[in-house]
């Protein structure tokens, strides 16, 4: 049986749980943040409960709120060598002398799912997690508005001008987006776009954009008001279905109607270039690691890599990365299991130059009306 321990729990409370697991089985002490309101609580406990009735292993589980009382019992369970696997926050300053890189990961269990990120690189330079969430930024489609106006998803840049002109010319917005208010994930987005990924937040991936936007506004692709229209009332417009297209964050996804995840799905924005983008625009959130203690120990190592394996699957990442349902959902998974990095964004790459060149970049595109 799957034993719940909530952070509050002293260390002697888990010894005694230990000492009462199975004799036949290994137990594993994980930290994540798959608690209470949160949407994979429900299906990282079924993960852990069919594993441990696969295995015969069990785990004391001590997911909770990434606060201070979790975090300081995390780390005290690090240096007495008891804890095992982590699924937490990019940042928290571990270095490699307590948990495996993801290169010695895959090494010693290339199949188990782990990718390495560039962007989750350490202050040491290591790479210690595997990402398990991102916070990405894409285009929202409302498929049902393009297919009621005889138009296809836009596999490729040119594609999209045309679907905007045509949307545009019935009188349907075809991107919903205030560009006087939040912009920064149009720019984002744009730029990924707009140059080859390698130069995301350089002067050419910044020109990339702003030819990008100059385009599609030119075929009234953002609606005549993008300009005095508020961004709640655009996204508004997206969620109702009245218009056809959004550039927005991961977190957009929650307010999908339960009755329209099956027609509203996610993608990259077409590349101009028309070379496919394997990373997404966004920062990683949380990612997984094994303790060098758990690795050192050959019982909990093995245990540690077929859980591992479990969680990192392509079924069950999916349930970790995303807690929407129906074509949405399966469009988020397949977005951010595409993905081989993530860009970041404009403005932690360029903080001093990012705003004046926004202004400058909207100036522009309002000049075109």
């Amino acid at each position: 049986m799957r034993k719940w321990v909530v952070c509050l729990l002293s260390v002697c409370l888990l010894t005694a749980a230990c000492a009462g697991a199975s004799a036949s089985g290994v137990t594993l002490s994980t930290f994540t943040p798959f608690a209470d309101m949160d949407f994979a609580a429900q299906s990282y406990m079924d993960i852990i409960t069919a594993w441990e009735a696969e295995t015969g292993n069990v785990v004391e589980d001590y997911s909770g709120v990434t606060d201070e009382i979790w975090t300081g019992q995390m780390r005290e369970m690090i240096e007495s060598g008891t804890a095992d696997i982590l699924i937490i926050p990019v940042g928290m300053g571990f270095t490699s002398k307590e948990l495996l890189t993801v290169d010695e990961l895959l090494e010693a269990a290339p199949d188990c799912g782990a990718k390495k990120f560039a962007s989750m690189r350490e202050a040491d330079g290591s790479v210690l997690l595997a990402p398990v969430r991102l916070n990405w930024e894409a285009l929202y489609i409302n498929r049902d508005v393009l297919e009621a106006n005889g138009l296809a998803v836009p596999a490729t840049f040119d594609e999209l001008v045309a679907v905007c002109s045509a949307l545009s010319q019935k009188g349907i917005v075809p991107i919903s987006n205030a560009l006087c208010e939040w912009a920064e994930i149009v720019l984002d987005c744009a730029a990924l776009s707009g140059a080859p990924e390698a130069e995301f937040g350089l002067e050419s991936s910044l020109s990339g954009a702003g030819a990008l936007l100059t385009a599609l506004t030119q075929v009234g692709a953002f609606g005549a008001d993008a300009w005095n229209v508020t961004d709640e009332e655009a996204e508004a417009r997206f969620l109702s279905g009245e218009a056809a297209m959004r550039i927005d964050m991961d977190a957009l996804a929650e307010s999908v109607p339960a009755t329209r995840t099956d027609v509203v799905t996610v993608m990259t924005l077409p590349p101009v270039d028309g070379n496919a983008r394997t990373m997404v625009v966004g920062e990683p959130a949380f990612g997984l690691a094994v303790t060098r203690a758990c690795m050192d120990d050959p019982a909990r190592r093995e245990a540690a890599l077929s859980l591992v394996r479990t969680l990192l699957s392509d079924e069950n990442a999916a349930k970790l990365a995303t807690g929407v349902t129906g074509e949405l959902g399966k469009s988020i998974a397949t977005l951010c299991a595409s993905a081989q990095d993530c860009t970041g964004t404009l403005f932690n790459m360029n903080a001093d130059t990012f705003e004046a060149w926004s202004e400058q970049v909207i100036a522009g595109l309002m000049s075109l009306q």
